[in-house]
């Protein structure tokens, strides 16, 4: 996670996330788009004027990134290998509670998220890469701001190899950045969640913002 802090064309506080995908992300997200492209109601992109949705392939893809939110040890401490109903016959159904969990975030996103913006929203993501310009630093550096870059010791899905690619670019352009990487359980999911060393890091440098300005 990146913040800024107070640039003049932003209200102070405003923070922003900053990435760039690597190949295991990249290829996330390709196995979530397939499952939609494949799905026999996807009708090519066209399923509103078919009068169809591609419901499976749209869950398939929120469980598959969900488990990407989480840290082992979060699906651990949460449901461990606890069954969905005690004493069901084996089978290929949902048998263990985080089946069951999955199952229930897959459906309830389909509430929420169209397909096709689904497809063009992680693409976009596979193709941002905001240090492949040539002088990518150079707007900022001529309306310098202090930055404020967080990570998560357990968010595997965007670690804090990607906030020290960032800080090492940040640091080279000479403009003053402050790094740390918080301990939290819980993986990318981390930052959305009740953090007291979180919170209590960003309220510190937006305070700070405000005795600047």
């Amino acid at each position: 996670m990146v913040a800024d802090l107070c640039p003049r064309h932003e209200p102070c506080g405003h923070h922003r996330r900053i990435k760039r995908l690597t190949a295991q992300n990249i290829a996330f997200s390709a196995v979530a788009r397939r499952a939609i492209t494949d799905d026999p109601n996807f009708a090519g992109g066209r399923y509103a004027a078919e009068g169809t949705n591609p419901d499976v392939g749209l869950s398939i893809a929120r469980m598959m990134a969900h488990i990407t939110y989480m840290s082992e040890d979060a699906l651990t401490a949460k449901f461990g290998r606890n069954a969905q109903i005690e004493g069901a016959d084996p089978g290929f159904g949902i048998n263990f509670a985080v089946e069951s969990y999955l199952d229930h975030q897959g459906q309830v996103f389909l509430e929420r998220f169209d397909a096709l913006s689904y497809l063009y929203l992680s693409r976009v993501m596979d193709y941002f890469d905001p240090f492949s310009r040539p002088d990518p630093l150079a707007r900022v550096v001529a309306d310098p701001v202090r930055y404020l870059l967080l990570s998560f010791d357990t968010d595997w899905r965007f670690s804090t190899a990607h906030t020290l690619r960032i800080l090492a670019h940040v640091e080279r352009a000479g403009l003053p950045v402050t790094f740390r990487e918080l301990s939290s359980p819980y993986g990318h999911d981390s930052f959305l969640l009740v953090d007291p060393a979180y919170h209590a890091t960003l309220r510190a440098f937006v305070d700070r913002a405000g005795e600047v300005r």
